[in-house]
């Protein structure tokens, strides 16, 4: 799993290589603690996009397609994480949105465990709610295969 604080094992490139030991290793991407190492850095769909083309590339498209996922937004320091917040916070990130359309685009099917602090189901909710709003719009319908849309809708 990626990790949050600055002194730990766990950037997104020690995954990755850690995932290449076994074919069965699947990557487990906390985009919070992304966003804390790298002091908010996770603010646009690229930085996101980023992320899932270093997996891609490395471990390939089957493993990327099912990675395992950790979200919440987190309060950094120049340490790394501090503390696990709610989808209620808007000073640290990272925003779930831009994950989500490049979920859909990119026709993954991840596994989202939300880990906000105190609110994970409440979260997770609006979670389900955003996936299932980006992959319902028609604008996405045009970039898969007939029965890829079918099967998400």
């Amino acid at each position: 799993e990626t990790m949050g604080k600055i002194n730990q094992l766990g950037t997104l490139e020690e995954v990755i290589e850690l995932c290449k030991l076994d074919e069965r290793l699947i990557p487990t991407i906390d985009f919070g603690h992304l966003n804390a190492r790298t002091m908010g850095e996770l603010k646009k769909p690229e930085a996101f996009a980023e992320i899932l083309s270093a997996i891609e590339n490395d471990l390939g498209y089957d493993r990327l397609k099912v990675f395992h996922s950790h979200f919440s937004k987190i309060m950094y320091s120049a340490g790394g994480e501090v503390k696990h917040l709610t989808f209620e916070d808007t000073q640290y990130g990272p925003s779930f949105e831009p994950l989500a359309e490049l979920v859909a685009k990119k026709n993954l099917m991840p596994r989202f465990i939300c880990e906000s602090a105190g609110t994970q189901t409440e979260d997770a909710l609006k979670m389900k709610n955003m996936m299932k709003k980006v992959i319902d719009d028609e604008s996405f319908c045009d970039e898969r295969p007939e029965s890829e849309y079918a099967r998400h809708s």
